[in-house]
């Protein structure tokens, strides 16, 4: 059975805390070694040393939790054998561009999500019209209404095995002359991304960043007002594919309640008045996804996620 030990930071040390089912919790007392009886007189000192890997693994334990401390923030960790296994809760800070609001909720418990590990331009097998195809491209979408990604199967039947269809067109700059490479208009698209106003439509309250960029790939973190949920959102111009190749997908959760939709769709606004030909996210185009959405929408507490569109 796992008993949970709180961690309280106090001067830069740990103090541990002992849970007793009846008692609850007290400080444990500093204790090395089998404990004496106490009708009987404590033995004399004596000066042996025992070496630490003959010590009783719960002397190790506390050695370890007695150790300075150099995280700040609040740790839980739970205790299930020998070896402690950490769980903790972070204070995700606010990117520069976060919107005022944002102080309200600066306190609170954010879920950032762990990012996925292939992320950025890989070469990636997809189903074609007869074959596998294989080409480097941005990551896919595992189904989930909470993502879109310009990779995926040829046909709509493979890409809904798993569930909804994330699938969506290249974004497609104007025409240009033959020996154009796309550097321009790509260099046109990450302009617009990084001139994005926070908080438009309701969404990214807690701002942006660019994570990495180079000459054919951006790769940019939004993050949500209150929980501080992250989206990740990658561009990339690869000589694979015709046109700028898009995935925005959420970390956490089933559903984004239309959050990755009206963050694209405001971005390919943009660029449609600098003449790129760019498909809308529609409930006609992608009609399970939004029925996600409304129906999330619709059960939740939260009054500004009812309110998104």
């Amino acid at each position: 059975m796992h008993r949970i030990i709180n961690i309280v930071i106090c001067g830069g040390m740990a103090s541990l805390l002992h849970y007793h089912p009846v008692l609850g919790w007290s400080p444990a007392k500093p204790k090395v070694g089998a404990p004496s009886s106490p009708s009987s007189p404590s033995p004399p000192a004596t000066s042996t040393t025992v070496p630490e890997n003959q010590q009783p693994s719960s002397t190790k334990r506390r050695a370890i939790f007695s150790m300075p401390l150099l995280v700040l923030s609040s740790t839980t960790f739970a205790i299930g054998g020998v070896h402690p296994t950490i769980a903790t809760t972070t204070t995700a800070n606010a990117f520069d561009n976060a919107i005022p609001d944002y102080a309200t909720y600066a306190d609170k418990p954010k879920r950032r999500g762990t990012p996925p590990k292939n992320l950025g331009i890989l070469p990636r097998e997809t189903e074609g019209e007869d074959d596998l195809v294989k080409t480097s491209r941005l990551r896919t979408c595992d189904g989930n209404p909470n993502c879109f990604s310009t990779t995926g199967d040829f046909l709509l039947s493979d890409r809904t095995q798993y569930g909804v269809d994330f699938f969506i067109p290249t974004w497609k700059p104007p025409p240009t002359t033959a020996t154009d490479d796309g550097k321009e208009a790509f260099q046109t698209l990450k302009d617009v991304v990084k001139s994005y106003k926070a908080g438009q439509g309701g969404i990214d309250g807690g701002g942006f960043a660019v994570m990495k960029e180079t000459d054919n790939y951006l790769y940019v973190q939004f993050e949500s007002l209150k929980k501080g949920y992250i989206d990740d959102v990658e561009f990339a111009l690869t000589k694979d594919t015709e046109g700028i190749q898009v995935r925005s997908g959420s970390r956490v959760g089933y559903t984004d309640f239309g959050v990755n939709a009206i963050r694209l769709n405001y971005l390919a606004s943009q660029l449609r008045e600098k003449g790129w030909s760019i498909d809308e996210i529609t409930e006609k185009s992608h009609r399970d996804y939004w029925t996600a959405s409304d129906e999330a929408r619709e059960a939740t507490f939260d009054a500004s996620r009812r309110e998104l569109k």
